[in-house]
């Protein structure tokens, strides 16, 4: 019911509650991560939640700001405010914030000139709006760079945006499964995955200055590519491209025509076992069907979802001897070892 007494002189960057291991908080807390797609963020505030933190998105004459969602003055949500002269508008007492988090006025105090102590602004974290997303950073200096994907950053070819959800499951686990490609002919055959293609060559992962990259080839059961060629399954190179540490592009070059797709996959740690899964896609034509290609993709999403939902263990073992491997897992044993040697993430409990 009560806080201590002293609860002030107590400083912790670490969420009440925190679901991830305190070290590998800290570390993902430097990487930028996607809160929300840009064009939700309009005439209101968004709340979102990023590494087990309440967050308050919202837009003003100089920009998106992220901050804690939380009021200074009383702790309300400031998610459920309003946006009123170009300023963030508490729902409790009415208190405005610009853009910088600063309080510039309160509607309350007799004289609206006197000066607004100090303490009471938001807590403002690193935000950028880039490639139709906003991201958001919980350190003072982030440790990785953004993601650049190609085709999506082409401001001629029209970006279709798949509607954003939420996975049951660590963003790590979506990670892998989004980029295993052994899966396609058991889990996707009601969409592009051929059963007759279970074999696959050996690829390569190339260490980027990005993250990781591989190309592999596929046969699709289908013929999904508006290119005009007329065939009942299609040769593909798949080339992944994954930026540390959760986002990756998908380009897909169908054999027989100069029409590429590109498919940007990006989640948000919600917490250490939920996800919130960010996508948006391009291709070559310039102008993709949208209403195709959401089908497409939510279709693609449904048969991953409940299988990724139930992997166990829950978190990704980064011990790369606690599960087994096969040839196929190239690109999943190359990610752990990163994450673990490059990050420092999944340290060894403390005897």
């Amino acid at each position: 019911m009560f806080q201590p007494t002293d609860q002030s002189t107590r400083v912790s960057e670490l969420p009440a509650g925190c679901s991830f291991a305190e070290s590998d908080w800290h570390i993902l807390a430097g990487f930028w991560h996607p809160v929300a797609f840009a064009h939700e963020v309009t005439d209101r505030p968004v709340a979102a939640r990023l590494l087990d933190v309440d967050l308050v998105v919202y837009r003003t004459g100089d920009g998106v700001t992220v901050a804690r969602d939380l009021c200074p003055h009383r702790g309300t949500r400031l998610s459920a405010g309003a946006l009123r002269d170009d300023m963030l508008v508490c729902p409790m007492h009415g208190l405005h914030f610009d853009g910088t988090g600063t309080c510039r006025r309160i509607p309350s105090m007799v004289n609206p000139e006197a000066p607004m102590a100090a303490k009471i602004r938001l807590h403002v974290h690193q935000s950028a709006e880039h490639l139709g997303l906003i991201w958001a950073c919980l350190k003072d200096q982030p440790i990785w760079p953004l993601p650049e994907w190609a085709g999506l950053s082409d401001p001629a070819l029209k970006t279709v945006y798949v509607p954003s959800d939420t996975w049951h499951a660590a963003a790590s686990r979506h990670v892998e499964n989004f980029n295993d490609v052994a899966h396609f002919p058991f889990v996707h055959l009601g969409s592009f995955g051929d059963a007759d293609s279970a074999v696959f060559p050996a690829y390569q992962v190339t260490q980027t200055d990005y993250g990781l990259s591989f190309a592999v080839d596929y046969t699709e059961g289908g013929n999904r590519f508006p290119d005009d060629v007329k065939a009942d399954r299609r040769e593909v190179r798949y080339t992944y491209e994954l930026t540390y540490p959760f986002s990756t592009l998908l380009i897909v070059d169908p054999a027989g025509s100069d029409f590429v797709h590109y498919f940007a996959d990006t989640v948000c740690p919600v917490s250490a076992r939920e996800t919130r899964i960010f996508q948006q896609l391009t291709d070559t034509t310039g102008d993709p069907d949208a209403d195709y290609w959401i089908k497409d993709s939510l279709t693609i999403n449904d048969e991953d979802k409940p299988l990724v939902e139930n992997q166990r263990p829950e978190d990704l073992p980064l011990d790369t001897a606690v599960e087994m491997h096969i040839p196929a897992d190239r690109f999943s044993l190359a990610y752990r070892k990163a994450l673990a040697t490059k990050f420092g993430l999944g340290a060894p409990l403390a005897a």
